[in-house]
């Protein structure tokens, strides 16, 4: 996949030393003498690399989690969350709803305007928190959010809405993508939980998520309610199952990892027996979306932790937190490989043994910098020498060998992140029997800048899905790119649940009309409109829509059309 793969030696093709797998024969770019430098590299790669032998506790771990977290109270840290989603839309649908997503970089609150026949327009106001609003009180960072929401609705999409939503007399319905820990009772209800990703914020543990917003949007004077909480996982596999009805898993790789799939009710022992009853009936193969807060998994009796990743945790606002993402995330690939290149720098191995201006300083090197470092492959590392000069002020300007030795790290970190990955796709595969059950595709809906712009990643993860399940299950293992989860998931919910909590059974069917904005208010936004909106229509979702179908009925479904299903 041309993917310099780092499990070599100068000038042939070796084996991963750690699997011996002849799978991973690989033949480097670039030879150089045999020296200590290699030596250290080798060192490194032992200690990074997962083979199988290596992935088969990590897995067994992420399974003895997933069924201890379905049945364990979702209180305090909680994992395996019920989303309460069952449904999906039908693509049929029209009319204009809201979505906020906040995730652990950016606050985008979006007017999803449901085009019918599975086409949409997405007009959003897109904001960055602060550190000060990230680690100050509840109140004024709720505030912020509210304000993001007047602004979508008063200025940016006001064409969008009807005149008393505009000045509001009409309530409006808001679905919520939380990107965070929520301990949820029902569609539009859950408890807050403990928030990582850099936020600290204060006062909001135990409250209820949606009256934080609904107290916010009274003193902003907004007339918005809430009508759905979802994971922005969730709402990733809901975008996914979107455009391919066959999708079982979805998985954020980005800033912070998560993933969600669907789960039996049967298999979720922390749900009530009235819930169960409720949202699954009488028929045994009825399923919720879960969302698994997978990167709170793991602890040091199963994770091949490092000394590098012990130093990132101990010097973490928050260490012993999230220990499995951050070997692995986007937040904190780059500082690992900046605590590996100070020991070649000690070790004379690296920038002569000098350590540049500003690379003692913790964070200063960024994952985008190690993706750009694997991009670039002339010989000359002309690129790389340039954007590392920029950042960082060396005595003597780093060398070529210098760039390789740095890449060789960048290389060995980043798949070590691409196996643990794979080690959760693996344990959701299994979860739900998908290597065994059938001979159909499993496709994987992938949101996240680290999967999506990292090079080389998606066949790094599939390598490692191939060097556990082997060739005939991991042959069958798509990874699809689902975009917009928290905007076009969260709206599609907040339709969804629109007057529908106090009964589920009350889900528009696919014959419904569900407008909520008259056609003569909804003319196209001007160009001065689009000058200060982004304006984005996704006509890959024309083929979506197995909506207001119960999961259980997709599946059966399915299973008797083998060959799938025509839009």
């Amino acid at each position: 996949h041309n993917d310099p793969f780092p499990f070599t030696f100068a000038g042939g093709s070796v084996k991963n030393p750690a699997t011996s797998s002849p799978s991973l024969l690989y033949t480097p770019l670039i030879t150089r003498p045999f020296t200590m430098t290699t030596t250290m590299l080798d060192q490194l790669r032992s200690t990074f690399a997962l083979s199988k032998d290596r992935l088969a506790p990590i897995v067994d771990g992420f399974n003895a989690e997933t069924k201890h977290g379905l049945k364990t109270p979702s209180k305090g840290l909680a994992t395996m969350i019920p989303s309460f989603v069952t449904a999906l839309p039908t693509g049929n649908e029209t009319g204009t709803y809201m979505a906020l997503d906040l995730g652990g970089t950016n606050l985008r609150v979006s007017a999803v305007r449901l085009l019918g026949n599975g086409q949409v327009e997405v007009l959003e106001v897109k904001k960055i928190a602060t550190n000060d609003l990230k680690n100050g009180p509840c109140d004024p960072f709720f505030d912020w959010m509210a304000e993001a929401v007047k602004e979508l609705v008063t200025v940016k999409a006001k064409h969008l809405f009807k005149p008393a939503q505009v000045d509001g007399t009409e309530t409006l319905s808001l679905g919520v993508c939380w990107s965070f820990p929520v301990d949820q009772t029902s569609f539009s209800q859950g408890t807050m939980l403990r928030m990582g990703k850099g936020f600290i914020l204060n006062g909001y543990e135990g409250q209820d998520l949606a009256e934080l917003f609904h107290r916010a949007f009274e003193r902003k004077n907004v007339n918005v309610r809430v009508t759905a909480l979802i994971n922005d996982t969730v709402g990733t596999l809901v975008a996914a199952a979107y455009a391919n009805p066959h999708t079982r898993i979805g998985f954020i790789f980005a800033t912070g990892v998560n993933a969600a799939y669907p789960e039996k009710l049967s298999n979720i022992p922390k749900l009530s027996s009235e819930d169960v009853q409720k949202y699954g009936g009488d028929n045994p193969d009825a399923e919720m979306l879960i969302n698994t807060e997978i990167d709170i998994f793991g602890n040091d009796s199963y994770l091949p932790l490092t000394k590098y990743d012990k130093e990132l945790d101990a010097n973490h606002s928050q260490p012993g937190f999230q220990p499995y993402e951050k070997m692995l995330s986007g937040a904190y690939l780059g500082e690992i490989t900046r605590l590996v290149a100070l020991d070649f720098i000690h070790e004379g191995h690296l920038f002569g043994g000098a350590i540049p201006k500003g690379w003692d300083t913790p964070w200063s090197f960024a994952t985008a910098q190690m993706g750009t470092l694997e991009r670039d492959t002339h010989p000359d590392r002309q690129t790389s020498i340039e954007l590392l000069t920029k950042t960082f002020e060396f005595q003597q300007a780093p060398t070529v060998e210098d760039i390789t030795t740095l890449t060789e790290i960048c290389k060995i970190v980043a798949t070590r992140a691409a196996s643990l990955v794979a080690v959760a796709i693996a344990s959701m595969i299994e979860q739900q029997d998908l290597h065994i059950t059938n001979d159909k595709d499993i496709i994987i809906g992938m949101n996240g800048s680290t999967y999506e712009f990292y090079p080389y990643m998606e066949e790094r993860i599939h390598r490692s899905l191939k060097e556990w399940f082997g060739t005939e299950v991991s042959d069958r293992i798509r990874f699809e790119i689902a975009r917009d989860g928290g905007s076009i998931g969260g709206a599609l919910i907040a339709m969804l649940c629109e007057n529908s909590e106090a009964s589920h059974a009350s889900t528009p069917s696919a014959n419904s009309d569900t407008t909520t904005i008259k056609e003569d208010d909804t003319k196209i936004a001007s160009k001065d409109d689009q000058d200060v909106s982004e304006v984005k229509k996704d006509k890959k979702k024309k083929d979506l829509l197995f909506g207001c179908i119960p999961l259980h009925s997709i599946r059966a479904f399915l299973g008797q059309h083998s060959k799938g299903v025509e839009a």
